[in-house]
């Protein structure tokens, strides 16, 4: 299955560290039965919120760099010419700017988005998996 996944369920599920039900975030996140994607931008917001991350996983420099990099080979990164023609339409579907560039990924790659933001849910368009309905989604791909 492919899928987009938004910075905030990538946050999450570094910060969690295997806390009770997040660990399913991280069992999702390393499947081999999912292929994940991202605009190259998601990377850069992990870097912005670097700080922050570590401080609330407990991540060490080094541990957060070897992580990091794990991620990056699980997570494709598309860059803004791969999915720029579908930018437009994304726009028109996006309730917010800044979730326009995942729009355009799934739009591009006819997949859905996996996000906790419950208003990207208000268009019809792209699916949106919050984590618990992708759990249920996870369990019948076993």
């Amino acid at each position: 299955m492919k899928l987009v996944i938004d910075a905030n369920e990538l946050f999450s599920a570094i910060m969690s560290k295997g806390v009770g039900r997040q660990t399913k975030k991280l069992d999702i996140l390393f499947s081999e039965k999912i292929k994940l994607f991202a605009p190259s931008l998601l990377f850069r917001e992990l870097e912005k919120n670097e700080t922050e991350i570590k401080s609330k996983s407990g991540f060490s420099d080094t541990d957060f760099n070897i992580f990091v990099g794990i991620i990056k080979l699980r997570i494709k990164s598309v860059s803004v010419s791969e999915f720029s023609k579908f930018l437009s339409k994304a726009k028109k579907i996006s309730p917010h700017e800044k979730d326009i560039p995942y729009f355009a990924v799934a739009l591009s790659l006819n997949c859905p988005i996996w996000s906790g933001e419950k208003r990207l849910k208000r268009q019809f368009k792209v699916k949106i998996f919050n984590t618990p309905e992708l759990l249920e989604e996870f369990e019948s791909l076993k």
